[in-house]
């Protein structure tokens, strides 16, 4: 009998291929909204138009075949579910370090397009922490924070 994946490596599986999603639908689009950043331009930012959105989908496959298939392969989408968590996340707050007007955070390519305000910063936060919740459950030994008391000693107190 095959388990499901866990709720933390089922959403961020949903989160990032909704992401590829939207990147794929205009990658022309896409490319424009990551040289916003001004990490990435011209033929890197056009390279990345295409590299992102694949590796998104292949983590999304992975994690939500963490459970089913080889533990090397849940790790593998674990590791670069992270690696993918912590690039958004430093495209966003380099960004905002530097003052950059950026029209769009480019997460769903050109749909859902957001300014670069701090609130972004606070959502690849909450990314990082889903990546992070994800990687643990597919296998990687990672620390997860224990809440003092459960759900269950709440409601019967």
């Amino acid at each position: 009998m095959t388990r499901r994946p866990a709720v933390a490596s089922l959403l961020y599986s949903l989160l990032l291929a909704a992401m590829a999603s939207g990147q794929i639908a205009d990658r022309d689009g896409f490319a424009e909204a990551i040289e916003g950043s001004r990490l990435l331009e011209g033929t890197a930012a056009a390279g990345a138009s295409y590299a992102l959105p694949s590796l998104e989908l292949a983590v999304a496959i992975l994690l939500l075949a963490s459970r089913a298939g080889p533990r090397a392969l849940g790790r593998a989408g674990g590791a670069l579910g992270l690696a993918l968590a912590v690039f958004w996340s430093t495209l966003a707050a380099q960004a905002f370090v530097r003052g950059l007007a950026v029209g769009n955070c480019a997460c769903f390519g050109v749909y859902l397009a957001q300014e670069l305000r701090w609130w972004i910063l606070l959502e690849d936060a909450y990314m990082l922490a889903l990546a992070w919740y994800a990687a643990a459950n597919a296998g990687l030994s990672l620390p997860r924070p224990r809440l003092a008391r459960s759900a269950r000693q709440v409601l019967h107190s």
